[in-house]
C-alpha cells in the first residue's frame, strides 16, 4: 500500500529537478561499469567524480529539506490543505514528526559544518552527536531558535576532531564515535572562558586531544589502520548473557570493518539511538517486558486508579494473575465475562473491581481473560492488543 505522499506524487505532473536529472545523466550505466583493478583510468576518475557529486548533492539536499520544512512550519504554509503540520508532513511527504523535526533542528548546524568537510558532507550522525553541545553550551536563542554560542561551540568540537585526524597518518573519516569521545571530555559550561575566542580554543583543543588519544599517534601504522580488537570490560547494562555475547561479536565485527577500536558501550549507544528514533519502539519494549514478566513472575500485579468519566473517589482495581484467578471455597467456578453468548474457555487472569462513591454504592466485580479485558478496564500504562 502506498503512503499518502506517494499517492500525491503519483497524481501530479512529473516535474524532476533539472540538477538531479543532470547528475543522473552524468553517471555511467551500471551495466557498462567493469570490476576495476590497478590504478584508476581517466574514465574511472571521471565516473568517480560524477558519483561523488551525486552523493554530495544528496547529503546537502537532506539538510536543505530541514530548512525548507522550518519555513513551512513557521509560516503555517500548510494551512490551506492541512489542519496541522504533522498531518501535512505525513500526507504530503510521508514523513513522521520525529525525523522531520530532527532535520529542522539540525539544518543550521549542518550548513555551518559543511564547508569544513572537504566535500565529504555532514552526516546525520555528526549532527546527532553535536546537538547536545548546542543545547548544553549555548546561550540565548533568537526568535527562530538559533543559538550562535551553542553552534560556535559545536563547530569547535568538530574542528578539533578534524585536527586530530589530519595530524594522524590514518586515512580516516570523522565518525559519530569519535565525536562522542570528543564531546564526553569537554569541560563543564561554567568552566569555559567567557571570552568566545578563548572558549573556542579550549573546546577545540579538548576535542583534538580526545580524538588523538582514541585513534593513536601517527607512526608504525602498517596499512594505515589500527589493529581491531574486541574490548571487554564491564557492561553497564543488565544484558542477558546470550545478548552480551552477541554484542561482543558485533563490537568485534564493527571494529574490524571500520579499522578502529570500539567499545560495547559505543555499540549499545548506537543501538539505543536507533531504537529511540522508531516511533513504535516504546510500545514494543513494553510488550516485550510485559510478556516476559508474565512468564517469569506468575504472581498478581495490581493497579488502582479512577477511570475517566467517573466522579472523584470512584476507585477501580485491576488485578492480574497470569496463571488465573481461582474461586474461593464454596464459590462457583470463575469464568471470563466475555461478551456474546459463546462461553470463553481462556484463563480468567484479570479481576476488575469497581468501588463507586457513596455509602449505599455497590461494589461490582468481574473476571476476564487477557483477550476480552475491556479497553476501559485496562490499567494505566498498559499496552493492549
Amino acid at each position: 500500500m502506498s503512503t499518502p505522499a506517494a499517492q500525491h506524487r503519483n497524481g501530479r505532473p512529473n516535474r524532476p529537478d533539472r540538477s538531479i536529472v543532470t547528475l543522473v545523466q552524468d553517471l555511467p550505466d551500471l551495466a557498462d561499469v567493469a570490476e576495476g583493478t590497478g590504478a584508476l583510468s581517466a574514465m574511472e576518475r571521471a565516473n568517480l567524480a560524477a558519483a561523488e557529486a551525486a552523493i554530495d548533492t544528496f547529503q546537502a539536499s537532506g539538510w536543505a529539506a530541514g530548512q525548507a520544512l522550518a519555513v513551512i512550519a513557521k509560516g503555517a504554509y500548510h494551512r490551506d490543505t492541512h489542519a496541522t503540520f504533522p498531518e501535512y508532513l505525513w500526507e504530503r511527504w510521508g514523513l513522521k514528526p520525529s525525523p522531520a523535526y530532527r532535520l529542522m533542528e539540525g539544518w543550521r548546524l549542518a550548513a555551518r559544518l559543511a564547508p569544513a568537510t572537504a566535500g565529504r558532507g555532514v552526516t546525520g550522525s555528526h549532527v546527532t552527536s553535536l546537538m547536545p553541545v548546542v543545547k548544553q553550551y549555548g546561550g540565548d536563542r533568537d526568535e527562530d531558535g538559533f543559538d550562535e554560542l551553542g553552534e560556535t561551540t559545536a563547530e569547535a568540537v568538530f574542528a578539533g576532531a578534524q585536527d586530530a585526524l589530519q595530524e594522524s597518518a590514518l586515512d580516516r573519516k570523522l565518525t559519530a564515535v569519535l565525536l562522542d569521545a570528543a564531546v564526553a571530555v569537554l569541560p563543564k559550561p561554567a568552566e569555559l572562558p567567557e571570552d568566545q575566542g578563548e572558549r573556542v580554543k579550549v573546546v577545540r583543543e579538548a576535542a583534538r586531544e580526545a580524538v588523538t588519544s582514541l585513534i593513536g599517534k601517527a607512526g608504525g601504522a602498517g596499512d594505515g589502520k589500527e589493529k581491531a580488537k574486541k574490548v571487554s570490560g564491564p557492561l553497564r547494562l543488565a544484558v542477558p548473557e546470550k545478548l552480551a555475547a552477541e554484542l561482543d561479536d558485533w563490537t568485534s565485527q564493527l571494529s574490524a570493518g571500520l579499522g578502529m577500536t570500539l567499545s560495547r558501550d559505543a555499540v549499545v549507544a548506537r543501538i539505543v539511538e536507533l531504537a529511540l528514533e522508531e516511533p513504535d519502539a516504546l510500545a514494543a519494549v513494553a510488550q516485550r517486558i510485559e510478556s516476559e514478566s508474565a512468564e517469569k513472575i506468575g504472581t498478581a500485579r495490581r493497579w488502582t486508579w479512577t477511570p475517566a468519566g467517573k466522579p472523584r473517589g470512584h476507585i477501580r482495581i485491576a488485578e492480574q494473575k497470569p496463571k488465573g484467578h481461582k474461586a474461593g471455597k464454596g464459590e462457583p467456578e470463575i469464568t471470563c465475562a466475555a461478551p456474546g453468548t459463546e462461553p470463553c474457555e481462556e484463563i480468567p487472569e484479570w479481576r476488575v473491581t469497581d468501588h463507586p462513591v457513596g455509602k449505599t454504592a455497590t461494589v461490582s466485580t468481574a473476571h476476564f481473560c487477557d483477550e476480552h479485558l475491556p479497553a476501559d478496564s485496562s490499567p494505566p500504562g498498559r499496552w493492549n492488543g
